[in-house]
């Protein structure tokens, strides 16, 4: 998607948004720690899975405790790995003072097991959902969908990463070592203070949400992962509250994307940058072979207010190569000759996609997602005030918004009455046709559960949905700005 900013623009923001995008406080380490890699939690042969929701500290810097949340530690969760055609079977137990609930964001399963905010477990409850899982290879993850309250519990680290894994995919020649060569990179954005502590406040966030100052990932700011001298699959989630990241390398290189949200693509997909929005997954694989050192920039989008792909082609005639390489990484690769290194060539097929004909589609769906909603009413349990919503109604526990029909194919149109927004969909995969009023880059042509749009023209999707989601347990539809969910920008529908 071509990119069209003034000199102006450039010149004006270009050091901001680049030295912001992984801020050095001045308590933090002048060497690079360690990535983080999330212990694995293996559920692929249906053994049941114990995460307990709970509080602790964590250190971001060295030397500095701060308050968090996690599961199964003090932030974050473990990495869950499951099958195509097995069950995962997990046990929660909520050791919070206050009530949790916690979505399977992008699997295909029923309502009842979908944890919206109609399954929040109160403070010591359990909630033991048997997950079926139909749906073929990908990178999914699971975080709070509280009512109210996502926006804080995840920021403070109720979050985690599923891998889904399938015959298809282990016949393909991609790296596989996880936490070797198959790295989770969860890129969020956070807010210290002084003392090392998290800054959050829904109720004062900007109107485009919670935005932090220094880039995370996996806990960690600005951490090295020795890699082996090969291929290297970077399993990228955008974890931030609001943040819209365009992630390249300083060296400008080449990557591939293989996969998007709901999985694999049909090709592998050449880039040199790419937008990721708030909840989106990418696969990517950079090749290392040379042995060089990649550091992988995670830019803030928003301050240049730019989209889309080949956007650092014109930051560099601005800056110049030189002074863009030496901004600092959100995430170092550095080669370890010692590593078993996959050098298999890229498979030049993936997955089949299908895409439904205009006979089957049975019906086309409208959204308008609105800042400033006329009808605000009072938030969940005295939290923020619901002054957000789609089709002019806040987001309401007690209303069925949509109902659809399973097995029907539609279309589902999006668009917003101001700024972008990252707009997700439960309980399914869907193909998108427009992006933005523009036509659907390759990268952006496989299975999806997150498409991005704004006030400028319609986005629009092809979505089917092969699951039941009753009244008592509805899927959701939100923007997936959690500021913005958690302020009314959601709706709810069944699937009988």
């Amino acid at each position: 998607m071509p990119v069209t900013l003034s000199r102006r623009q450039f010149l004006g923001t270009a050091a901001l948004f680049l030295g912001t995008s992984c801020l050095k406080q001045a308590w933090s380490a002048s060497s690079h720690p360690p990535l983080p890699i999330p212990p694995l939690a293996d559920g692929r042969d249906g053994s049941l899975l114990d995460l307990q929701i709970q509080s602790g500290e964590w250190s971001f810097m060295p030397g500095v405790r701060t308050p968090t949340l996690g599961i199964n530690q003090s932030y974050l969760g473990p990495t869950l790995r499951t099958r195509q055609h097995s069950t995962l079977n997990l046990n929660y137990h909520n050791r919070l003072d206050e009530g949790v609930a916690i979505h399977g964001h992008g699997l295909h399963v029923p309502g009842s097991l979908d944890g919206g905010p109609q399954l929040e477990m109160a403070p010591d409850a359990q909630w033991q959902p048997a997950l079926p899982i139909v749906q073929p290879a990908a990178t999914c993850w699971y975080h709070s969908h509280t009512h109210g309250r996502t926006g804080y519990q995840t920021y403070h680290g109720l979050a985690g990463m599923i891998i889904i894994d399938d015959a298809l995919s282990d016949s393909l020649e991609l790296p596989d070592q996880y936490g070797i060569d198959d790295l989770p990179v969860i890129i969020q954005d956070r807010t210290f203070d002084a003392r090392g502590r998290l800054v959050y406040s829904l109720e004062d966030a900007g109107e485009d949400g919670w935005l932090g100052e220094t880039v995370v990932i996996n806990g960690a700011i600005s951490p090295l992962a020795r890699v082996p001298a090969g291929k290297i699959r970077l399993r990228l989630l955008n974890g931030s509250n609001a943040r819209f990241y365009i992630v390249t390398f300083a060296d400008n290189r080449t990557f591939h994307k293989i996969a998007s949200d709901g999985g694999l693509l049909t090709a592998p997909v050449p880039l040199t940058s790419m937008e990721m929005s708030p909840g989106e997954r990418c696969e990517i694989v950079v090749d290392l072979s040379d042995g060089q050192t990649a550091r992988l920039l995670t830019l803030f989008e928003d301050l240049l207010d730019a989209e889309g792909e080949g956007i650092i082609d014109d930051i560099l005639s601005v800056m110049g190569q030189s002074e863009f390489s030496q901004q600092e990484a959100a995430l170092t690769l550095e080669v370890d000759q010692s590593l078993r290194a996959n050098r298999a060539p890229l498979p030049e097929k993936m997955a089949t996609i299908v895409r439904p004909e205009e006979s089957e589609i049975k019906r086309t769906r409208s959204f308008v997602l609105t800042m400033d909603h006329a009808d605000s009413h009072a938030g969940h349990k005295g939290h923020a005030a619901m002054d957000m919503g789609i089709n002019g109604q806040a987001m309401d526990m007690n209303v069925i918004n949509e109902r659809v029909k399973r097995g029907e194919w539609e279309r589902w149109r999006i668009r917003a009455d101001q700024g972008a927004h990252p707009f997700h969909i439960h309980g399914c995969s869907f193909l998108i046709e427009q992006m933005e009023g523009e036509t659907v880059p390759l990268s952006q042509s496989g299975w999806k559960d997150t498409v991005v749009l704004d006030d400028d023209d319609w986005s629009s999707v092809l979505v089917r949905f092969d699951h039941r989601a009753t009244a008592e347990f509805p899927y959701m539809y939100h923007c997936h700005i959690l500021e913005h969910e958690d302020r009314g920008m959601m709706g709810q529908f069944t699937v009988t």
